[in-house]
């Protein structure tokens, strides 16, 4: 799809916040092929080219391997790297409200707490979690793994990940999404209202990240490697992710479990 931007003849004002709630609340549809470059004319009387932002297709790429800009990229002021403290701070001064916090255990510690409860003779499901849940709090396997945030007046959410504590409870990922794509009727006015609504959004993409250095409008920071930190954007989202960060951290937290599991002494 080709990003190919047509001049703007108004200032535009944007806030590039993220957002957190739910996609159940308003009806989103699925995105429609764009519809081909149309002509309009201009104020002088000639016909100008009016060009669609994006096709299902992809922008016109840097083709360099190295793109370290986007180490530091970020969506509403998160950046991969943060705790949740810095992150309750930047999207309190961008203007988000929390919305839901999700809490998780290290899934092989889980298999820990669990056996040790076992052991306990704690079987009834309702205590056996209480009992697992303590004991990942006493240890501080308990850890936020998910935030969801939502900016009211503009409808934009933003959903945020978190490693675990065996890697310092970092963001990984962060997803953005607004509501670009809800679709308010079928005529005509509507159709190109979302389209400039589209263009706009495009715009400011193109304006804070630069031009993507990867097929299908992604940024990566090393296009060699398939793990790497990256932005992908879409019709309305933003998806900001280090996914070797969240794997380095489901290995090391299965690796710290397996030493720390608590087996019988056999006397044979």
């Amino acid at each position: 799809m080709k990003f190919r931007i047509f001049p703007l003849l108004f200032c535009l004002t944007f806030a590039f916040s993220p957002f957190a709630y739910s996609a159940d609340d308003e009806e989103v549809e699925e995105i429609e092929e764009t519809e081909e470059t149309e002509d309009t004319v201009g104020e002088d009387g000639e016909e100008e080219e009016y060009e669609d932002y994006v096709e299902e297709g992809t922008t016109e790429v840097i083709t360099s391997e190295l793109n370290d800009r986007v180490k530091y990229f970020d969506v509403a002021g998160v950046q991969l790297g943060q705790d949740y403290p810095k992150v309750k701070e930047v999207l309190k001064e961008h203007k988000y409200k929390l919305v839901n916090v999700e809490y998780d255990i290290p899934k092989y510690f889980r298999y820990n707490y669990d056996a040790l409860c076992r052991k306990r003779n704690i079987l009834i499901p309702e205590n056996l979690k209480a009992c697992i849940k303590g004991l990942a709090k006493k240890d501080k396997m308990e850890y936020v793994s998910k935030v969801n945030y939502k900016k009211y007046d503009t409808n934009e959410e933003i959903s945020i990940y978190f490693t675990s504590p065996i890697t310092e409870n970092k963001v990984w990922k962060v997803e953005y999404k607004n509501d670009l794509n809800k679709k308010y009727g079928d005529s005509e006015n509507f159709q190109y209202q979302r389209e400039e609504r589209r263009r706009a959004f495009w715009y400011f993409v193109l304006s804070k990240y630069g031009e993507p250095n990867s097929e299908p409008n992604k940024w990566i920071l090393d296009t060699k490697d398939s793990h790497s930190t990256n932005l992908e954007a879409g019709f309305g989202t933003l998806t900001l992710s280090n996914p070797k960060q969240n794997a380095f951290d489901i290995l090391e937290a299965a690796r710290q479990a397996r030493r720390e599991f608590k087996y019988t002494d056999y006397t044979f």
